[in-house]
């Protein structure tokens, strides 16, 4: 789907507004909405925060947009400050272009022909949660045109065009510049005339993908010379699947290593006439899986080459997820990415810990300190990561010197661990018995994936 948002901020905001896109495995939610009013701003952020987790807890488990605003319903029961809450639920199934809609004391979507046609979507429909009646009865499902935009607005939207009507307003944007979500939020924000004690005014539009759904096969002669031809094919692909520029450079990127790698395996096994086949296919909510396989015999880098190991690296920090298998008939890595979301206002590292690396005979060791709450994962895994070469050179840490919040730390372990599992080199994690670090990693089963001990062996 090709998807635009609309932001016009207000001059008030008398409640919390609510909007978000989820990418699903097969189905993509978009939801808007607003809480009421809340004592203070973080009470209301943490109000959102608790829905947001119902609702995309419910979609996980493969309920619709009724059952899951049923299922809101029945928590803002239990929890009086989100009663009131007001939202709509949209989803939008890629693959078969229908569309699911639930509403709560809010206007449903609307479906824009290119000819300036509106039709609306109510689906089922109620009251604001835990303070109207929900209907749950069944569910419409409109398929939608691949001609037609679908526009989901905030309640604020609405009366920012009082006069025309926001119906009205989006039919002639429609009308006059065709299906452009882009456009269609563009002029619904600009040309609005708010009221000045409303809060934010929000709309989601969107447009069936004219992407191919074809999955992606190539097979190629295990020569440096054909991985050219290989990036281009790909880039065609990923182009066509709808996969943007920035997502695109990095599959290109890890299945260039990946392919690489492969390469040097077939000419390594001696056997001659070897082939490196990449498979790519894409998931309705813009996901990829991509696999590269070969028949070569895998052979790790020596410890004490510096320059080797470089691949798994890259690979691991340009995807989500990598995963390599490797066997006697060859070494298979899977390749898997969600599309890339705008970044936000989110916490950064705040760069309360610090390393100290040092390499001793064939193994790093990386001494950690500090405190590690869970907005320091990502800057911590990338330094692990790139100590340890993607997993290539053996990795051992010495947590003797954490203390407080450890939650990031366990979050980035996990990545490690996965990334030396699957080199073959397992990671060693040092804490001392009965401390708050070493009961952490024991919690989360890290002692599973990792070798868990009292100190590392004194150096020699």
């Amino acid at each position: 789907m090709r998807l635009a948002s609309g932001l016009l901020p207000g001059s008030a905001s008398p409640g919390r507004d609510w909007h978000d896109v989820l990418p699903l495995d097969d189905r993509v939610a978009l939801v808007i909405g607003k809480v009421p009013r809340q004592p203070t701003e973080d009470m209301a952020a943490a109000v959102v925060e608790r829905l947001r987790g119902a609702l995309t807890t419910q979609l996980l488990q493969g309920r619709g947009p009724a059952e899951t605003v049923l299922a809101l319903h029945r928590y803002a029961g239990y929890a009086a400050e989100a009663a009131g809450t007001t939202l709509c639920l949209a989803v939008f199934e890629p693959e078969t272009r229908s569309l699911r809609c639930a509403t709560a004391g809010h206007p449903g979507v609307l479906l824009i022909s290119e000819d300036g046609c509106v039709r609306q979507l109510i689906g089922s429909r109620g009251g604001p949660l835990a303070a109207g009646f929900p209907d749950i009865g069944g569910e419409t499902v409109e398929t939608v045109g691949q001609e037609e935009v679908v526009l989901q607005y905030s309640i604020e939207l609405g009366r920012c065009h009082p006069d025309s009507g926001l119906e009205r307003a989006a039919a002639a944007a429609v009308a006059e510049s065709g299906p452009d979500p882009r456009v269609l939020c563009d002029r619904l924000t600009t040309s609005a005339t708010c009221p000045s004690d409303i809060g934010d005014a929000m709309a989601f539009a969107f447009v069936p993908s004219t992407r191919s759904n074809r999955p992606f096969v190539l097979s190629i002669p295990a020569e440096p010379a054909r991985l050219s031809f290989l990036r281009r094919e790909l880039s065609a692909w990923l182009a066509a699947s709808g996969v943007s520029k920035e997502d695109a450079f990095g599959f290109v990127l890890a299945v260039g290593e990946a392919a690489s790698n492969s390469v040097e395996h077939g000419y390594d096994s001696g056997r001659g006439g070897g082939l490196v086949t990449v498979t790519a296919e894409a998931g309705g909510s813009g996901a990829i899986r991509i696999t590269v396989s070969d028949n070569g015999r895998w052979r790790y880098p020596p410890v004490a080459d510096h320059s080797r190991g470089r691949g798994l690296l890259i690979m691991r920090e340009s995807m989500d997820e990598v995963l390599v298998h490797r066997g006697e008939h060859g070494t298979v890595v899977t390749l898997f990415k969600r599309p890339s979301r705008a970044a936000g206002n989110g916490r950064h590292d705040p760069g309360g810990y610090e390393l100290s690396v040092a390499k001793t005979g064939e193994v790093v060791r990386v001494e950690v300190s500090g405190e590690l709450p869970a907005a320091s994962a990502p800057a911590l895994r990338r330094s692990l990561l790139t100590a340890a070469r993607g997993g290539v050179f053996p990795l051992q840490l010495d947590l003797s010197g954490v203390a407080g919040d450890v939650e990031g730390l366990v979050l980035a372990l996990f990545s490690v661990a996965d990334a030396a599992s699957a080199a073959g080199r397992p990671l060693v994690l040092a804490a001392p018995e009965a401390s708050p670090v070493r009961d952490a990693l024991a919690t989360a089963g890290l002692h599973r994936i990792a070798t868990v001990t009292d100190a590392l062996e004194p150096t020699r």
